[in-house]
């Protein structure tokens, strides 16, 4: 007996909507459906009150996958939040990926890692 199929991936991660000014903003799982190109990436704005979409904005591009006729497995949102201030979204994705969200202008701008501090060789105390 043959096992069943396996899913090449996880499920994407489980990010829960930011609620901000009677929008709720989320990681847009269903954008094919709505114009989007790629699978992951995408956040969608929501008016609260009537569930209506309001608007789409892709957060960041996917790179091609580099053989043909494989699609890419997706890259997704690992967390979304509400950046100081209420004017931005913070959003990181699984592979490290960071981003802020500008709500006024809709616009998205990668941040750069954080450089990490240079090692410095232990102390050498005289005995």
């Amino acid at each position: 007996m043959n096992p069943a199929p396996q899913a090449s991936r996880p499920a994407p991660p489980a990010v829960a909507p930011v609620e901000h000014d009677g929008v709720r903003y989320q990681q847009d799982l269903d954008s094919y459906r709505h114009g989007g190109d790629q699978p992951g990436g995408y956040l969608v704005a929501i008016d609260s009150k009537t569930g209506e979409r309001m608007w789409m904005l892709k957060v960041y591009e996917l790179n091609s996958h580099p053989a043909p006729g494989l699609e890419h497995p997706g890259l997704y949102f690992k967390t979304l939040r509400l950046a100081p201030g209420g004017g931005a979204l913070e959003i990181e994705n699984e592979g490290g990926g960071r981003y802020l969200v500008d709500l006024a202008s809709r616009t998205a701008t990668k941040v750069p890692a954080p450089r990490k501090a240079k090692r410095l060789p232990p102390i050498q105390i005289p005995q």
